[in-house]
């Protein structure tokens, strides 16, 4: 059965439609973060190989143009319906880290667009509010290339890292998301302790909704 499961997963990454599949869901996670844009650019990556039909390199470019066009999607969103226009949006969850993002996007635009793209949820949140409070376009695409170019090629080095571990495809592949997702888990924290520090510092403390989103 895991030997079944195994060519299947191999002969199923071979295909051409792979990277255009991960790219539509890279780009499906950056309006709605249900779609597993990461753990699908981690299995991937910690399987290719030599001799493999496509390389990290198109790879990490399937996975930078999605999110790159995800996170436009989602500023244009903002910017023609607002923040609050269906019920996804307003979640209390999305709503915090939407209050977070309004307040202090003029004054730390750069840090707060560049490390939410590292967070599912304060990703849209935060682009969505930056369309709504008519954030600079070619200052958000510029800060944007560069957050997801980085996005991209660090879910590849995490699978990287854990690639050749095991023999066997299925397993490797959950190995390699299982770490993914322990470091996923830290940076989440590191990247909302830099932010809590720095505007609790710059703000003279945080508001409840702050406390809530960077919790």
């Amino acid at each position: 059965m895991l030997a079944w499961l195994e060519d299947t997963i191999r002969e199923a990454a071979a295909q051409w439609w792979v990277l255009p599949l991960t790219a539509a869901l890279c780009l499906l996670d950056g309006v709605v973060p249900v779609f597993p844009s990461e753990s699908v650019i981690v299995a991937l990556a910690s399987i290719v190989h030599d001799g493999h039909p496509f390389s990290l390199g198109a790879l990490w470019a399937a996975g930078f143009l999605g999110a790159f066009l995800g996170d436009l999607a989602a500023y244009l969103i903002g910017r023609s319906v607002g923040v609050e226009r269906w019920r996804w949006m307003r979640t209390a969850r999305i709503q915090a880290s939407v209050a977070v993002a309004r307040h202090h996007l003029t004054d730390h635009g750069a840090l707060m667009l560049f490390t939410a793209r590292f967070i599912p949820g304060g990703r849209v949140a935060v682009n969505l509010t930056a369309g709504a409070v008519r954030y600079p376009f070619w200052r958000f695409g510029l800060l944007d290339v560069f957050s997801t170019m980085a996005w991209s090629a660090y879910s590849i080095l995490i699978a990287r890292l854990t690639a050749g571990w095991l023999h066997n495809a299925v397993l490797q592949i959950l190995l390699s998301v299982a770490v993914a997702g322990a470091v996923g888990l830290l940076v989440d924290r590191a990247v909302k302790a830099v932010l809590r520090r720095r505007l609790a510092r710059d703000a003279g403390g945080l508001t409840p909704q702050e406390h809530e989103a960077l919790g």
